[in-house]
């Protein structure tokens, strides 16, 4: 194999290493971190039948009324955001909207909407101040500024009434905290057959550490999960050998010519950190879709754990790597 195809398999298995790396702490944070908004108390509710196997779409019934009177009587503000879901269902007795973003939009009328200010995906949907005319036709009532919007947005670029609704499966927030209130909303949801729990945005306590400890012995996708981070971690290292072995007769003729071993190393230790950070990066928008199921803060905590992790991994790596080419390779520079 040449040298320069080797280089080039060893650069792209990095890369592939780092930006599995970012799903695989997405993933880890999403089973056993809550990621609720900071502003608000979220749930996640999950629409399904008891028996094994069945997946089966329950009836709203008096779910939307339930909320609305709830809203009402606790002057809360509702949201919710089916899972990929390009819009957000809202309901506002708390006038959040009026103080946020000073428009009408309170989610009480039905086919309204308030939309993101410069999103290219309205310029498809809307036609005049109709949103998706001829198939839903929300009057849009006004716009709001995207760089100013809740954690919990994600990607969602409209903002509709509650009670235009016709599933609910998803994450669900409130701006209320009072348990009593609390108990009485998961009630109204678990009345309908939906299964609701509770977000907090915590840690749980757990430093990651503990985490990986509860990924073993939690349950089976757990612990799959796991093993096949471990997987991950034998192919970067199986990488970096291969690296290594490239550049194996490039680093030592350029000791013979002077360069400095602190000077390969930091030179090497640089290209790795930039391929990991790459390697994030990737991830990252790779797995924008699926990550935005949380909340944007929690997104963010999962890109920069996963490369702060990448970047410590590749440096503690490199440095045994190096160290031991250094030692087999000291005093050999004549046989080049």
């Amino acid at each position: 194999m040449g040298k320069r195809k080797g280089e080039w398999l060893s650069f792209i298995a990095l890369l592939l290493v780092f930006m599995l790396t970012t799903l695989f702490f997405y993933m880890v944070y999403n089973m056993h971190y809550d990621s609720a908004s900071d502003d608000f108390t979220g749930f996640t509710v999950f629409d399904y039948q008891s028996e094994p196997g069945a997946q089966v779409r329950t009836k709203l019934g008096t779910l939307r009324e339930d909320l609305d009177d709830w809203a009402r009587r606790n002057q809360a503000v509702v949201f919710y955001k089916g899972f990929s879901s390009a819009g957000i269902a809202a309901l506002d007795y708390a006038g959040w909207f009026q103080r946020t973003w000073h428009t009408p939009f309170d989610g009480r009328e039905a086919k309204t909407a308030l939309i993101q200010k410069e999103n290219g995906n309205l310029y498809t949907y809307t036609e005049g101040d109709t949103l998706f005319p001829g198939t839903y036709n929300y009057h849009i009532l006004g716009e709001f500024d995207g760089n100013r919007s809740p954690t919990f947005q994600g990607d969602a670029f409209f903002y509709y009434p509650l009670a235009d609704i016709t599933d609910l499966q998803g994450l669900l927030f409130t701006n209320v905290d009072s348990g009593e209130s609390l108990s009485e909303l998961t009630s109204i949801v678990e009345k309908t057959g939906r299964s609701i729990e509770y977000q907090t945005y915590t840690d749980s306590n757990l430093n990651i550490f503990e985490v990986l400890k509860k990924m073993l012995m939690d349950d089976f996708v757990s612990r799959s999960l796991l093993f096949a981070f471990l997987g991950l971690v034998f192919c970067a290292v199986f990488a970096m050998s291969m690296m290594y072995r490239e550049s194996n007769r490039f680093m030592v003729i350029h000791h013979l010519y002077g360069a400095a071993y602190a000077y390969l190393f930091v030179r090497l230790l640089l290209r790795l950190m930039c391929i990991a950070v790459l390697g994030t990066g990737l991830g990252y928008i790779l797995g924008r879709t699926q990550l935005y199921l949380i909340h944007r803060a929690a997104y963010l905590n999962v890109a920069v754990l996963s490369g702060v992790c990448n970047i410590l991994f590749i440096c503690a790596v490199h440095t045994i790597c190096f160290l031991s080419w250094q030692r087999k390779h000291r005093g050999m520079e004549g046989r080049y």
